[in-house]
């Protein structure tokens, strides 16, 4: 992939915020991207639209009031339901309680993001990850895994060690 990308950043539906979007664009851009915003309370319709007409090289999807994780979750399915494959990556404050990040990370990778920025260090996570999108490719990148708390083992099925 060249230094420069396209890029289209969006959030939820329910996210009226837009000084997030700003400050990532002009993060991106600094970065190399060519930035389509779509601005606050994206519909998804309109998000599945613009990729599909655009194709760009990276969507990024930005959530800041607290209730990301199930418009998140509504945006990729409905990529995949049009079978439109495009690196996806979604950050910002993604639920209400800050302890419930790592769950959250765990669902959204799961559900077929990219990678899922979340905390006090998801912009530095963020620029390395754009710096390797640049050179090696987006869709490339491994996430690292998500933590799991101790209080998470009691959901998850665990292996009989003999």
């Amino acid at each position: 992939m060249s230094q420069a990308f396209r890029c289209l950043l969006s959030t939820v539906e329910s996210d009226s915020h837009v000084w997030n979007l700003v400050y990532l664009q002009k993060l991106l851009e600094e970065n190399g991207a060519e930035v389509q915003n779509l601005g606050a309370c994206t519909p998804v319709a309109e998000v599945v639209q613009a990729v599909s007409e655009n194709r760009p090289d990276l969507l990024v999807v930005s959530s800041v009031n607290g209730h990301g994780l199930h418009g998140a979750r509504e945006l990729l399915s409905a990529l995949r339901e049009q079978r439109l494959d495009v690196p996806s990556v979604v950050g910002g404050k993604l639920t209400t309680a800050e302890s419930d990040n790592d769950r959250t990370r765990r669902a959204l990778l799961a559900h077929g993001y990219t990678d899922v920025f979340t905390g006090e260090d998801a912009i530095d996570r963020f620029l390395t990850f754009l710096h390797f999108g640049k050179t090696e490719g987006f869709s490339a990148w491994q996430a690292d895994a998500a933590v799991i708390p101790p209080w998470d083992f009691a959901g998850l099925s665990t292996m009989e060690v003999r």
